[in-house]
């Protein structure tokens, strides 16, 4: 990886000059000077790493590890969800895993699958990706959680349903806590 091309991308992709980010990055504290951002872009010098936090908070670098590694690291949650009877998602439990490029861009984290009740599409254990948004089409499969237990389920008319038709559908009452977490998108 070449630090100062990466930086020269990005704050090019940004739109600005030198003269600007110098100007944004004396707002935010960095006493630097437009020289100082040349020999950062031409691997003459390197930035501190504050000051490389900075520069990718103003040129908005949302994933630094694949903006500047070129490799996209995941969060995969460690309690899976049920494709069975249910387990809670506790957002707070996860390691970050590194994915390749078969791995939709729109995933936003990963989890485990835990049982057999959405077979055969998906099996025990494996990885499912998931992009986050809070509402589901009727007939898309995704994650829900449903008082409090977490569920890889395709979503019906007030029912969550297992593609094994040894499970039955769970049904989901108006006095029910449910919430759609993503849709599964891998």
């Amino acid at each position: 990886m070449d630090l100062g091309r990466k930086l020269l991308e990005v704050r090019e992709a940004a739109k600005l000059s030198r003269v600007q980010l110098v100007g944004l990055l004396k707002r935010k504290g960095f006493d630097v000077k437009t020289y100082t951002i040349c020999k950062w872009e031409t691997s003459i010098s390197k930035p501190t790493v504050e000051a490389f936090l900075a520069v990718c908070d103003i040129c908005k670098v949302s994933d630094i590890r694949q903006t500047f590694v070129g490799k996209r690291c995941l969060r995969l949650y460690d309690i899976p969800v049920s494709a069975g009877h249910g387990n809670y998602l506790e957002d707070s439990n996860y390691e970050m895993i590194e994915v390749d490029d078969l791995v939709p861009d729109s995933a936003d984290y990963a989890v485990r699958v835990n049982g057999d009740s959405m077979m055969p599409r998906f099996v025990d254990k494996q990885i499912i990706f998931v992009h986050e948004q809070p509402v589901l089409e009727e007939g898309e499969i995704g994650i829900f959680c449903l008082n409090n237990d977490a569920y890889l389920k395709k979503l019906g008319r007030d029912y969550l349903i297992s593609l094994n038709p040894a499970y039955d559908p769970i049904p989901i009452r108006e006095y029910d806590n449910f919430k759609v977490f993503g849709k599964v998108i891998g």
